[in-house]
């Protein structure tokens, strides 16, 4: 009988992962993915679904979809990626991660009757995968989060209830296009005719010129969500979370913290009313409670309390220039108030010269780590980077565990209130699989 390990091992190292290599192992195209899903049954053709794609914001958004569904009393699928610590992570139902016995046997099923020459991917049968699943469990509506672009990414063979694009930003140049106009049209790509859609962010206007253009072909409704003044004020409720007050909803506890998921839950909000409106039973209740709770779906690494006491702890994921904009401004407020303590890690395929621009150089130290594998910048290298950009309160620790103990340490003995962690998923992932927080959930 195969183990989880054995299986998780032929997936990791017998299937290209982006995750892992990078641009080697992209293959975009939905033909692969067609054969696959019919060795399966045509699984995706069984679900309800919602569609959701986004340079930044689609994790989170989907998280709290799923969530608010959750709370409305829908059995609910979840598909996302990556993940941080278990592969399992990336497919769940009402929160709960795919059995590692699924996983198991899916594999050992389908494996030998791939076609020697179709070689799918490690996303591509992961995409397969969860929609089976969902289909053999049962699942009442599925959130389904866009891998790369949306045109060609493996999850665009759905026929969505809805489709959400949060916003656009210059990220996977080298396989989506480097102008924000070829991205949007990637991204663009999961519009379905007569399928109602919601655009995040419409502010660029040549990502507002692509989406309104292919919603208008498609005849498909389109909501711009940051045009709906939907949250009318934030104000911070104290404990790093934000209560938003809402045209329809009520004040709302948002547990994550940012402008960034005001921006997201506005989004989410537009998406809700649109569901509600297609015959979902969807109240103002199951929303605030659906938000509020959203760690139970397992999201992580979003500007994420690890630990409150001093000094308090905190993660995020987001490693490309559009998510730093964002945290840029939190970062420059913790700095503006007391010393903070960085960790930083970067992935080798991404803009860090662009990110280096918006950190704070005043009252700010940095640690440079590396994450474990090939697509992960050496330590060193950041630090040089940093270095020849104008950052003097800077060192080198490579391994995470080290760095976050020392910075956890200095933080300590010099009474800095704030350390913060991040740069690259890779990161927070390998630091949670390896330090223990008490009370996040799997």
């Amino acid at each position: 009988m195969t183990s989880y390990e054995a299986t998780i091992d032929y997936l990791f190292n017998a299937l290209p992962v982006f995750q892992h290599q990078g641009g080697s192992a992209y293959k975009p195209g939905l033909e692969r993915v067609d054969e696959l899903l019919s060795l399966c049954g045509n699984p995706h053709k069984k679900l309800k679904t919602i569609h959701i794609a986004g340079t930044n914001g689609k994790g989170s958004s989907s998280h709290m979809l799923a969530s608010i569904l959750q709370s409305a009393g829908y059995r609910v699928g979840l598909f996302t990626s990556p993940h941080l610590i278990d592969f399992r992570e990336r497919i769940r139902i009402d929160g709960e991660m795919i059995p590692e016995q699924y996983v198991i046997d899916f594999v050992e099923d389908i494996r030998p009757r791939i076609p020697e020459g179709l070689q799918p991917s490690f996303f591509e049968l992961t995409t397969a995968m969860a929609f089976s699943y969902f289909a053999r469990v049962g699942t009442d509506i599925a959130v389904i989060e866009v891998g790369m672009g949306g045109r060609l990414d493996s999850t665009n063979v759905i026929s969505p209830l809805l489709s959400v694009i949060t916003n656009v930003s210059v990220d996977h140049a080298a396989f989506l296009g480097g102008t924000l106009e070829a991205i949007a049209t990637e991204k663009a790509g999961i519009i379905k005719p007569q399928t109602p859609v919601i655009l995040g962010r419409s502010v660029e206007h040549e990502v507002y010129d692509v989406v309104a253009k292919t919603a208008h072909a498609h005849k498909a409704p389109l909501t711009i969500a940051d045009q709906s003044s939907e949250v009318t004020d934030v104000r911070p409720a104290g404990d790093g979370s934000q209560d938003l007050d809402t045209l329809h909803f009520g004040i709302i506890r948002q547990p994550l913290g940012g402008a960034y998921q005001v921006e997201n839950t506005t989004t989410v909000l537009c998406a809700c009313l649109r569901l509600a409106e297609l015959g979902l039973s969807i109240t103002p209740t199951h929303v605030r409670e659906g938000i509020h709770s959203v760690a139970r779906t397992g999201l992580k690494g979003r500007l994420q309390v690890v630990r409150d006491t001093a000094p308090r702890i905190i993660l995020d994921t987001g490693h490309n220039p559009g998510a730093w904009i964002y945290l840029s401004r939190q970062l420059k407020e913790w700095a503006s108030q007391a010393p903070l303590l960085c960790v930083l890690g970067m992935a080798g395929d991404k803009d860090v010269s662009e990110v280096l621009t918006l950190l704070p150089k005043t009252n700010t130290h940095y640690i440079c780590c590396k994450a474990k594998g090939e697509r992960s910048m050496p330590a060193e290298k950041l630090l040089k980077i940093m270095q020849d950009k104008g950052f003097e309160h800077c060192e080198c620790i490579p391994s995470i565990a080290r760095a976050y103990d020392t910075a956890v340490e200095r933080c300590v003995s010099e009474g800095i209130p704030t350390l913060f962690i991040g740069g690259s998923n890779f990161v927070i992932g390998e630091l949670l699989s390896e330090r223990t927080f008490e009370g996040l959930v799997p």
